[in-house]
């Protein structure tokens, strides 16, 4: 199955908890619930468990997750927060979003809108 995937960047225990908080806040919404995953990078010799460095979904769902995940980035964003991920397209295609700034939130928000659009797909 072709899926988008947001993959976060940093410390392994950072993006652990940027992409399972992610995922619990799409979840949230009636028309993604139970249909996101994580994607879970397997332990190093000697830890126990792995940590979750992406979140999975179908690409139906592409347009859907655009108003829920701009709404966590904007309030990541607000809360003082960095956002450094990576979004990939079923097609190879990848937008890099990293910033700081809630100045940097409309931008970020019409790159990501863009980006998501079925017909900017090839």
């Amino acid at each position: 199955m072709d899926q988008y995937t947001i993959a976060f960047d940093g410390d392994p225990e950072e993006f652990d908890a940027d992409v399972r908080d992610l995922r619990d806040f799409l979840s949230q919404d009636a028309a993604l619930r139970g249909r996101t995953e994580l994607r879970l990078v397997p332990p190093a010799p000697g830890e126990q468990g792995g940590v979750a460095d992406a979140v999975r979904y179908a690409t139906e769902l592409g347009p859907l997750v655009l108003s829920p995940l701009t709404l966590w980035l904007t309030a990541r964003l607000r809360k003082g927060g960095k956002v450094s991920l990576t979004l990939h397209r079923p097609d190879g295609a990848e937008l890099k979003l990293d910033t700081d700034s809630v100045a940097d939130a409309n931008t970020l928000l019409d790159r990501l809108e863009g980006f998501l659009d079925p017909d900017e797909q090839g």
